[in-house]
């Protein structure tokens, strides 16, 4: 299965997305392409008079331990055919230093697993381990021999399928935030 990497350095930490262009014939595969752009930006929330809590996305040049960072990865067919629905898979780590804000992921038409464990770094570069992401309702790890279903902190990897069609030129985007420890 043909797949395309793309590293961004942040802080001295790479986060790596992988697509994975699954299904595709060879002759169809010199025709599709897909680009990866990655871009990390600062939450700055704050409470308006009448109670309501209001964010908005700043420069992630200067960030303190504490602060909210969202990472969104935008994908382009830049290439000559459509992409068949299922045939973008993006998974990122969760950057070390870093722990997931629980429910952040998100992206129109995919749908999101995660992977809770130790070894979901390297495991991510994996495109066969699919059978270990899961809805975030259905991960659970161990803890001293007893399950117990996974708190943000365990969450090691994040897994977007885009379920549509991506024509020739056409973007989505998918996203996650972490908090910087």
């Amino acid at each position: 299965m043909p797949v395309v990497s793309c590293e961004v350095g942040w802080l001295r930490q790479l986060s790596l997305a992988l697509l994975a262009v699954a299904g595709l014939g060879m002759p169809q595969w010199s025709l599709a392409e897909v680009r990866l752009s990655t871009t990390v930006h600062r939450v700055d929330g704050w409470m308006e008079e009448g109670g309501e809590l209001k964010a908005r996305l700043t420069d992630a040049a200067l960030v303190a331990a504490g602060d909210e960072l969202r990472y969104a990865i935008a994908f382009t067919n830049t290439g000559l055919v459509p992409v068949d629905p299922g045939a973008i898979v993006i998974t990122n780590p969760i950057p070390e230093t870093t722990e997931y804000v629980w429910d952040t992921a998100g992206g129109i038409n995919a749908r999101i697993l995660y992977r809770a464990d130790a070894v979901a770094e390297a495991a991510a570069t994996d495109a066969s381990t699919a059978e270990s992401f899961l809805p975030l309702a259905e991960l659970v790890v161990t803890e001293g021999g007893v399950l117990r279903s996974a708190a943000a902190a365990d969450v090691r990897a994040i897994r977007w399928v885009y379920e549509a069609v991506l024509p020739p030129g056409k973007s989505s985007e998918v996203w996650f935030h972490v908090r910087l420890q």
